[in-house]
């Protein structure tokens, strides 16, 4: 090799050489020059995390500033996938599950959520043991990413007290987080999923505070840089006042417990509603069965489930529903509607009468009075002081259906109530409308389907017959089929389309398809207690802020008013306050009670069971209190509880006891009832 071809190949190693040199230089000069805030932002992103800090949800209180939802401090756990190597994350989570005592199985599924953001602390377990909490810090070294820390709880202090109207909160779900998108909600978060949680969730939530902690390389906390801290979530005053609803509720497991001793075993669910007849204010909300809300701060296990949700076979009670926006027949709590309607139609006056002799004969058929040897003569007075059926199943047909519906609406019945509470039931208001409506198309569909099937069984046929004479035959075989069909549909139209004049009688002493909520009942008697005025009940009194600033306050709302005159409106107090008098379906329960209460019995049939055998009946009772100037309205129930004036009776006398403080033995504690 010549020393002119090494000399030029020495050049280009240089130039090469200098080249890579002046790259790298140039490179080394735009990183540390230009990129600079760059890469120092992303060194500190890589060593500082943002920890949430969740804001206390604010309080439930009753009127008088009892605590009945707070929260409480717990200890949790969680992991955070920064830190933990992809070889790693199977031993912390061993290590970690047998401190925890769950499945490492789980705390990976958790990790590798798709859902779960991974810079992100993704929460393993909360209410965690001071002693658990206490060996983690111990093997921290072997737990690479995982934290402990201290975030509120919501305690229901009461236990299972009034749950159906607090409700419960546990993390919100995906599609939850969907639906509040733009509410800056995140995964893990705490929802509001039921009652007054769920209702007033955005007063009650707070807004959540922010750490900013430096970590190291195993992403440890190694100090605190700032703190924003959360603030608190709004507190809420109720109108119920706790003394009022531990009394219904302790009625209520009393009256039930006393009742299934008896014959009624089946009596193990009811409710029962007081509201301020001027206002709309609701005092007291029970429904029986309950459930403790705090289980759903943990997982519900199959027996909670069960207890909670039912089941047809073994539980048919379930603790989870509602009973006081249920809705059920009235019975003859609904003869205040058929009266209305009878004096507002001038089908009749308060003073015409009828003969009860224990059953009357009408459209071919004997209703009878539950009364066997009837009620004598009776007018609209004595008629609902005595619950007198055959009176009504008269009156009913006189005034007609038509007027049933229309005052039974004036009255708020088969509609909302528009309660601060979700899942409300409307209840049903039956008319020969709803009954088209809801029968005639499905039997419509179906003769139409039994016609085509005639036609192409006979169109098969009339192709391959052989002769005329045999096609002829063969469609009037078909006519005369599809005519027999028209006229059962003729038959079954009568019946399931078109209203009946039995259906009428039976809903005018509230049987039938008649279905209303205890609240709902409760709302009729208020309005016809204060004169005509339906107000909007309502739970929450005012929301305050944590300072005890006024962030809402709520004042009654006019919902309606009857269109009922105020003569019959008297009419109809005069004959309820003979009810709870001697001779009245209640006035075995409340003699001597100090109180002049005006009220109804009722007693709704049930229908038979799967064995053919008729069932208890459902016992109600509504009534205002006191008559000369009303306060409050109560209507209770109870299921399978038998006669309204032996059961759900007892309910609203002890309510109403509560209410106006009377001592109970200054009442008459027998359980007898007319009705």
């Amino acid at each position: 090799m010549t020393e002119k071809v090494i000399e030029t190949k020495l050049k280009i190693f240089l130039a090469l050489v200098t080249l890579i040199f002046v790259i790298l230089v140039s490179r080394l000069a735009f990183v540390q020059l230009v990129r600079t805030q760059e890469f120092q932002t992303l060194s500190d992103l890589n060593r500082i995390r943002i920890v949430p800090i969740p804001a206390p949800r604010g309080e439930i209180l009753d009127r008088n500033g009892k605590v009945l939802a707070k929260e409480r401090p717990v200890y949790s756990i969680s992991v955070s996938y920064l830190g933990i190597k992809d070889q790693d994350i199977n031993k912390v989570a061993e290590k970690l599950a047998s401190i925890l005592g769950i499945q490492a199985e789980d705390i990976i599924a958790a990790i590798n959520d798709k859902n779960v953001r991974k810079f992100e602390p993704i929460k393993i377990a909360k209410d965690v043991p001071l002693d658990v909490v206490t060996k983690i810090a111990e093997n921290q070294a072997e737990l690479k990413g995982v934290e402990i820390n201290v975030e509120p709880m919501r305690q229901y202090v009461y236990g299972d007290f009034m749950p159906h109207v607090l409700g419960y909160v546990r993390e919100i779900s995906q599609a939850q987080l969907e639906k509040h998108k733009d509410e800056k909600y995140n995964l893990g978060d705490r929802f509001g999923q039921a009652g007054l949680e769920n209702v007033y969730e955005k007063y009650l939530r707070g807004k959540d505070g922010d750490r900013l902690v430096e970590v190291d390389i195993s992403q440890h906390p190694v100090r605190i840089l700032d703190i924003e801290g959360p603030v608190p979530g709004n507190n809420i005053i109720l109108n119920v006042d706790y003394n009022l609803q531990k009394a219904a509720e302790e009625a209520l497991d009393n009256t039930m417990a006393m009742l299934q001793k008896d014959k009624y075993p089946m009596a193990k669910a009811g409710a029962v509603v007081l509201l301020d007849v001027n206002s709309g204010k609701v005092l007291a909300m029970a429904s029986k069965p309950g459930f403790d809300p705090n289980i759903f701060n943990g997982k519900i296990t199959p027996a909670q489930s069960e207890e909670l949700f039912g089941s047809k076979d073994k539980n048919p009670f379930p603790a989870f529903n509602n009973r006081a926006m249920m809705g059920y027949a009235p019975g003859s709590t609904f003869k205040m509607v058929t009266s209305t309607a009878i004096l507002e139609s001038k089908k009749a006056t308060v003073n015409d009468t009828i003969q009860d002799p224990g059953s009357v004969f009408l459209f071919g058929r004997s209703y009878k009075c539950w009364k066997p040897s009837g009620h004598g003569t009776v007018n609209l007075i004595k008629a609902i002081q005595v619950s007198c059926n055959v009176y009504f199943y008269q009156m009913g047909l006189k005034a007609g259906v038509d007027n049933l519906v229309k005052y039974a609406r004036e009255y708020g019945l088969g509609q909302k109530t528009g309660i601060d509470l979700p899942n409300e039931s409307a209840g049903l208001v039956p008319s020969p409308e709803w009954k088209k409506n809801l029968n005639e198309p499905s039997l419509k569909d179906r003769y139409e389907k039994k016609y085509k099937e005639i036609e192409a069984k006979y169109d098969k046929l009339i192709k391959n017959a052989a002769t005329e004479r045999e096609r002829k035959s063969l469609a009037r075989q078909r006519d005369q089929e599809i005519n027999q069909q028209k006229a059962d549909y003729k038959i079954k139209y009568y019946w399931n389309v078109e209203w009946r004049e039995f259906e009428t009688i039976i809903m005018a002493i509230g049987q039938g398809y008649n279905l209303y909520t205890p609240l709902q009942m409760a709302n009729y008697i208020a309005t016809i207690a204060n004169g005509g005025t339906r107000y909007k009940p309502y739970l929450v009194d005012r929301i305050v802020d944590y300072k005890g600033n006024i962030v809402k306050q709520f004042d009654k709302e006019v919902a309606g008013r009857a269109n009922v005159s105020p003569e019959t409106l008297a009419a109809i107090r005069h004959g309820m306050s003979l009810v709870t008098k001697p001779g009245g379906t209640a006035g075995g329960i409340f003699a001597g009670f100090p109180v002049h209460v005006a009220g109804k019995t009722g007693t709704a049939q049930t229908g038979k069971d799967k064995y053919g055998n008729e069932r208890p009946t459902h016992g109600w009772f509504v009534g205002f209190a006191p008559y000369e100037k009303p306060e409050v309205a109560v209507a209770a129930i109870v299921e399978f509880g038998g006669h309204g004036g032996s059961s759900a009776g007892i309910v609203a006398r002890d309510v109403l006891a509560a209410y106006f403080k009377v001592d109970k033995s200054q009442g008459n504690q027998a359980v007898t009832s007319d009705e």
